[in-house]
């Protein structure tokens, strides 16, 4: 097993508001129940998990009255969490049995699952399985390397990489900054690392318990940077190199590196959002490419204009 510790560096930052972005509620689930994570086909179609629900949804966000469309139901689960896209219109998904009072994977029923729109009618396989996670949370794929992710396991604070064509799994990163603080005061149960996405040869993540958004290299021993503190969750990276974070209970924040190696943090959005969970760009021609959907624990699906910050 690899194991990555790296000294964690705190560059300055600097935290303000500005006037919110415009956000407009697409849908909201009848009954409450949450949305977890999404992510975005090539056609901009939302592919739509709940922690609620080991069914995968679709969304179309252009259509007329658009709602949550049904397409695979995971058997051996009743949840579902991280999405990431690792081939083209092809999707690893996180499948488990939830115990919502531990905040944790009912053990032994972490399962990853590849989903293929490809080919017309999506198609089902479980690719690997790990009974040893405590939750496999945040998916990313890890551009030029086929057929591997990398899960976050919020429990046990460390990251998998996962290899969906064989099924192994081993121990990619596990540092004090991707552990769960377990200290006096400390509530519990708690979550560590949880979001994931890999960008130009970092692994960016976020902490809950300790509240921050990091990035480490991509090689064994790299050094852990600090861009961001917030109660954070889940982030996109847009093609500057900026975050687009989840910031609970109710915004969103934008967090930007700046060419003196400090970064600034700006709160993007402060209306609608309650309890948001994921983000992630729309992908077609236009307009649609400055959208960002933001899904929330409250059952929402949102939809916010960025064009004023030249996304």
């Amino acid at each position: 097993m690899l194991q990555l510790f790296g000294l964690v560096l705190a560059l300055q930052f600097v935290a303000f508001s500005i006037a919110s972005l415009p956000a407009t509620l697409l849908f909201q689930t009848p009954d409450g129940s949450a949305l977890e994570n999404l992510a975005v086909r090539a056609s901009s179609e939302l592919v739509v998990a709940s922690s609620q629900s080991p069914t995968l949804f679709t969304f179309d966000p252009i259509a007329d009255n658009p709602t949550l469309n049904g397409v695979v139901t995971f058997p051996d689960a009743d949840g579902l969490l991280g999405i990431a896209e690792y081939r083209p219109d092809v999707f690893a998904v996180v499948a488990c049995k939830v115990n919502f009072t531990a905040l944790a994977a009912v053990p032994g029923t972490v399962a990853i699952w590849s989903v293929d729109f490809s080919d017309g009618a999506p198609t089902a396989r479980r690719a690997a399985t790990i009974p040893q996670a405590g939750l496999a949370n945040g998916l990313t794929a890890v551009p030029g390397v086929p057929d591997v992710v990398l899960a976050a396991d919020s429990i046990r604070g460390l990251a998998w990489e996962v290899n969906l064509l064989t099924g192994g799994v081993r121990v990619f990163l596990e540092s004090e900054a991707t552990s769960v603080p377990m200290g006096p005061g400390d509530p519990s149960p708690a979550l560590g690392i949880n979001g994931v996405h890999v960008q130009g040869g970092f692994l960016y993540f976020t902490n809950s318990q300790r509240g921050t958004l990091s990035r480490t290299p991509l090689v064994p021993g790299g050094p852990v940077q600090l861009l961001g503190t917030g109660s954070f969750d889940d982030f996109i990276l847009d093609k500057q190199g900026r975050a687009w974070v989840t910031n609970n209970p109710s915004s969103l924040s934008l967090i930007s590196p700046l060419k003196n190696g400090s970064f600034v943090e700006e709160t993007v959005v402060d209306t609608v959002l309650i309890d948001p969970s994921a983000v992630a760009f729309g992908r077609i021609g236009g307009k649609m490419t400055k959208t960002l959907f933001v899904t929330t624990r409250a059952g929402q699906l949102v939809s916010v204009d960025t064009s004023a910050e030249g996304a």
